[in-house]
């Protein structure tokens, strides 16, 4: 009886936790770059704009997904300009692959948020939209006006940035 008693305050004690502290999965969130809203059924997710500098051309970049069961005619605007498309129902459209959105003075600044608008059949939402540069790989084949070496060069890798640390960097290794 004792070894059933303390099974369960064993049993008791280590679902307990899980009763009064906080749970991070129960939190929803964006997982990935970029910043996401819901405007009736159209989910804007992972929206960013991708620039070098303010004042200069930024392209648009996430997706636009259709969940209800009607079309939708959305709207993206940004510093005065505005992109217009109907995403079918039940549908997606990337601004990377499918459509294309450059707003020619983006005022935002790299690393940054800026203020955008999103509309879905004239119901608007003003949302924080994430700003990036051509720093990361992944974006720069996204910049309008091409991607400049000189971008990175304030980038150097030392023996912190080379995989586990020190043991990674050979400082005699040009290539790095």
């Amino acid at each position: 009886m004792a070894a059933v008693s303390v099974a369960a305050a064993a049993l008791l004690g280590a679902s307990g936790c899980s009763a009064v502290n906080y749970q991070a999965t129960t939190q929803q969130y964006a997982a990935s770059d970029g910043t996401r809203a819901d405007v009736e059924d159209v989910k804007f997710r992972h929206m960013a704009f991708i620039t070098d500098e303010a004042g200069n051309p930024a392209r648009a970049m996430g997706s636009i997904i259709n969940t209800g069961t009607e079309d939708a005619e959305v709207e993206v605007t940004a510093d005065g300009e505005t992109f217009s498309t109907t995403v079918p129902a039940g549908e997606k459209i990337s601004l990377e692959l499918d459509e294309e959105l450059v707003v020619e003075s983006f005022q935002g600044e790299p690393g940054a948020m800026h203020e955008i608008t999103v509309s879905v059949d004239g119901e608007s939402k003003q949302i924080l939209a994430s700003v990036f540069d051509g720093v990361l790989p992944e974006y720069r084949h996204l910049l309008p006006d091409g991607f400049d070496e000189s971008m990175a060069e304030h980038l150097v890798h030392g023996p912190d940035t080379w995989g586990s640390g020190a043991a990674h960097h050979d400082e005699d290794d040009a290539g790095h």
